[in-house]
């Protein structure tokens, strides 16, 4: 390379400094991260829209810096993509592990999978790459012709793999979530209410004891609420065994065993529950903060007993208890006891008090927390309804509105609001 803030030249029109060469390629792979941030901004938008800006900031410094490096290289820009690089790189890793890069974290949201993987070594690339040139000072000749070739393959290699990694990228309808507790705070709705399981999975109907019928296959393929995904990306399909099917007859009917005594409102708050959503909407959750501290202190998740939360739906006859719903622990263990008939979900988009109480939904009209409160990825829950949603008891979620209309349906006990 030629001095430290000069660009590199060409020493004659025949050939191509190593250096350049290098730089080329480095705006190839530079390009594709840009990319891959352009595509999933938007994913990222509805779950917080910080997360969003970030992405779509760091595709244009990519996209530029790519523009400048290919344009007239040179030493202070090599250091500026080392640094760009390595930046990304590391929010990427800190966001990956622990959901605190930047504001709040949706760990599925946009790619995954091979796609993450990608989006890994092209930094890596990109931070190697502008190492090597300022170290090695490529200044070198090499000839024109000869020196396509590298930018030319970097170029057809690095399109393959991004094709691959978007084409096979989830969908935000298959990856966002479960409209629970955050649907119950916003109007509306967008599921679908069919089943949509392929094989023998779509054939499967359990008789429980619960007034909420048979259990079937839940529909992961339904269009869900901005702000809530499956606890795992990985689409749960399987047509479940016979012991899994026994299994989750099992724990359903334990479920509206343990929980008839909380038919009763009183009754429930006597034991502890107090609401952890707002009073008064159609759709309430209570929690028993004792409960879920077992939880956390390793104590069994699926507690039929005790449950760590209940939903109660307000109907003209007052409150009626519609699910029991289990909570694991942060990044705790997932029991499926009926495999793929019983499916965690989580919320991106929830503002949580120091109290455990939702007070809030982010949004585009709505970007921030209340003071007081912050957003985080709540830990995986898990519902048991009690009403007959459509679905049945182990239906990953339904609409406030269909919640309603099946809480009226079954026979409760005289309650109040909830």
């Amino acid at each position: 390379m030629a001095d430290a803030d000069e660009p590199i030249r060409s020493p004659d029109h025949d050939s191509v400094p190593l250096g350049k060469i290098v730089a080329y390629c480095l705006a190839i792979v530079s390009i594709a991260a840009a990319v891959i941030h352009f595509a999933i901004a938007s994913d990222h938008f509805q779950q917080y829209w910080l997360y969003s800006v970030y992405m779509i900031v760091v595709a244009w410094a990519q996209l530029a810096w790519a523009i400048a490096i290919a344009v007239r290289p040179s030493r202070p820009l090599l250091w500026s993509g080392a640094a760009l690089g390595g930046a990304v790189l590391a929010g990427f890793i800190i966001t990956a592990a622990t959901g605190d890069a930047i504001g709040t974290t949706p760990p599925a949201a946009g790619l995954s999978g091979f796609g993450d993987g990608l989006t890994a070594v092209l930094e890596v690339l990109l931070i190697a790459g502008c190492a090597w040139v300022l170290a090695a000072r490529l200044g070198r000749p090499v000839q024109r012709q000869r020196g396509i070739l590298a930018p030319a393959t970097a170029g057809v290699a690095t399109a393959v793999l991004l094709s691959v990694a978007l084409a096979t990228a989830p969908t935000p309808a298959a990856s966002a979530g479960s409209n629970s507790a955050a649907g119950h705070l916003s109007s509306g709705t967008h599921m679908s209410p069919g089943m949509a399981m392929p094989g023998t999975a779509s054939s499967v109907k359990l008789a429980t004891t619960t007034p909420a019928g048979d259990i079937t296959m839940p529909d992961t393929n339904m269009q869900m609420m901005p702000g809530m995904r499956m606890a795992s990306s990985k689409p749960c399909a399987a047509a479940p065994t016979t012991a899994q099917q026994k299994a989750a007859v099992s724990w359903v009917d334990a479920s509206w065993k343990g929980a008839q005594k909380y038919q009763s409102l009183a009754a429930a708050k006597a034991a502890g529950y107090r609401p952890l959503t707002p009073s008064g909407a159609r759709v309430v959750h209570y929690i028993d903060v004792s409960a879920y501290l077992a939880v956390l202190s390793g104590g069994p998740v699926l507690a039929t007993a005790q449950p760590q939360s209940l939903v109660y739906a307000n109907t003209p006859k007052g409150a009626v208890l519609v699910a029991a719903m289990y909570i694991t622990s942060p990044h705790g263990p997932t029991p499926q006891p009926g495999g793929c008939l019983t499916q965690w979900h989580v919320h991106t988009n929830l503002c949580l008090s120091r109290g455990l109480q939702v007070v809030g939904t982010l949004s585009p009209g709505q970007p921030a927390c209340p003071a007081g409160s912050r957003n985080k990825v709540t830990p995986a829950m898990m519902h048991v309804w009690f009403v007959p949603i459509p679905g049945g008891p182990t239906a990953i979620d339904a609409p406030d509105p269909q919640i309603v209309h099946a809480a009226e349906q079954v026979p409760a006990p005289r309650n109040g609001t909830a």
